[in-house]
């Protein structure tokens, strides 16, 4: 967003709402990830073990 993080601290509610309503339409409104597979998941689980 290129804003330091005192600067998001003293926006104001509106302004806050400006700007993640600006950034969201600046991400663009193509179709939505496919959620992963199950393969994927199990993949993402063996990578990434909770421990």
């Amino acid at each position: 967003m290129g804003r330091l993080p005192a600067e998001m601290r003293a926006l104001t509610p509106a302004e806050t709402a400006l700007l993640v309503t600006a950034w969201n339409e600046a991400q663009g409104e193509g179709p939505l990830p496919a959620a992963p597979t199950a393969a994927q998941m199990d993949d993402l689980k063996r990578r990434y073990p909770d421990g």
